[in-house]
């Protein structure tokens, strides 16, 4: 049997602004997106994590779900990381 283990106890809403802090591991609604084409490769990986996780964040902490805005750039992240892939696999295939 395993023991109780204390509720999660969160201050902020989910759509809180995190002031831009690049060290936070969530990218908030009001954060700056960057232009994805002048990112490399682990940067774009990087900030789809961030992104991904305020996307968890949101779904567990608002009744409304998440954002529209973060849902955007969920989207725009993995088309940005699909685009890239062809592009590899269309220059390794030659």
């Amino acid at each position: 049997m395993m023991p109780d283990l204390p509720a999660l106890t969160v201050s902020v809403s989910a759509h809180d602004d995190v002031a831009e802090n690049q060290n936070s591991t969530f990218l908030c609604p009001r954060d700056a997106f960057p232009d994805l084409e002048a990112l490399s490769l682990t940067a774009v990986q990087a900030l789809h994590s961030r992104v991904c996780r305020q996307l968890d964040r949101e779904y567990l902490m608002t009744l409304d779900g998440p954002s529209c805005e973060t849902l955007d750039r969920q989207q725009e992240l993995s088309e940005e990381l699909d685009r890239r892939e062809l592009q590899r696999a269309s220059v390794t295939a030659r």
